[in-house]
């Protein structure tokens, strides 16, 4: 990014001032400032132009190199390193808003029940595919709480991690009831169970409240599908996406938001110890909030999780009986 404030004159002498605003794990933004002047001993000198570079740190191998947080200068130093979160919000928002073309086509897929079983394995099957992916980067850790971020031709994902002293199949059993969810996520106002599908099958009509200037809340018709694991090792598995529904219409209420490929994946760590994983394939109606997040200009994403937690905890007690079958 370059700003060309003014022009540099035929004998002017110019000076070129780099620093480094802010490091993003592999990739670093340098800001540079020139400024030009005409004898050495004038005291002003014009700033001329602007630029905002990122640099890559390759290793041996060429391969991307893991880069030193770093910890920014009182003043301009601070000022600077939240400014480089935010041109970095404007890069992602970029590439993956202004070059996609998700709203040419619904992502919505029609509800059939004749067609139950290809649809409910669909979903299952591409939250294992998003998990089994290969090239995630931690974006940020707190507190022992993950960020990730995967960027392909098309999508953000990303995806939150943490160990909690629960049992896994409690925290399946947990997880894996949509209409709990608004007790530790605030983006869930309210859930209706609309059709329970079968044992491991159910269709939810979900209301999210307004986020930022948006003038309406929005809703979402999910299919949530849950599996238990298949052989040793495996993940519990809650696979959510939208579908549509003739009972279920858009209605000038609310704004019909729609989720490609979103849910959980729960691993058991040891006897007590869970593994979960949520994941989320960004569409474009929630990517400026995912950016926000991952450009760490929000700790939304963090907050919400470790409510996830809190709820883990306090409710680990709580279904006993239901677990005799898991």
């Amino acid at each position: 990014m370059f700003h060309f404030r003014g022009p540099s004159q035929v004998g002017d002498r110019l000076v070129l001032k780099a620093i480094v605003n802010n490091a993003f794990k592999h990739s670093m933004e340098v800001g540079v400032c020139v400024e030009a002047y005409r004898q050495e001993a004038e005291a002003h000198r014009r700033h001329i132009n602007s630029a905002f570079m990122t640099f890559v740190v390759l290793d041996p191998n060429d391969q991307p190199q893991m880069l030193p947080w770093i910890r920014p200068q009182p003043g301009d130093g601070e000022r600077r390193y939240r400014e480089a979160s935010a041109r970095r919000k404007i890069r992602l928002d970029r590439k993956y808003i202004v070059s996609c073309k998700q709203e040419e086509m619904p992502l919505s897929v029609p509800w059939d029940p004749s067609n139950q079983v290809y649809l409910s394995y669909n979903n299952i099957s591409s939250l294992k595919m998003l998990a089994a992916k290969d090239n995630w980067a931690l974006s940020s850790e707190i507190n022992q709480v993950g960020l990730y971020t995967l960027e392909d031709d098309k999508y953000l994902s990303f995806h939150m991690e943490m160990l909690v002293n629960v049992d896994a199949a409690h925290a399946f059993l947990l997880l894996s009831d949509l209409r709990r969810r608004p007790e530790w996520d605030k983006h869930y106002r309210n859930v209706e169970l609309v059709q329970q599908v079968d044992e491991d099958d159910a269709i939810y009509h979900v209301i999210s409240p307004i986020l930022g200037t948006d003038p309406k809340p929005q809703d979402f018709v999910i299919l949530a599908s849950r599996r238990k694991p298949c052989d040793h090792g495996d993940p519990y598995v809650i696979a959510l996406r939208s579908v549509t529904l003739p009972t279920h219409p858009e209605t000038p209420e609310y704004r019909r938001g729609e989720t490609l490929c979103s849910g959980f994946c729960v691993w058991r760590e040891g006897d007590q110890m869970t593994k979960v994983s949520y994941y989320n394939q960004a569409t474009s109606g929630f990517l400026n909030y995912v950016t926000t997040n991952v450009a760490g200009l929000s700790l939304e994403f963090y907050n919400t999780f470790k409510a996830c937690e809190k709820f883990l905890l306090d409710n680990r007690n709580d279904l006993a009986p239901s677990l005799q079958t898991l």
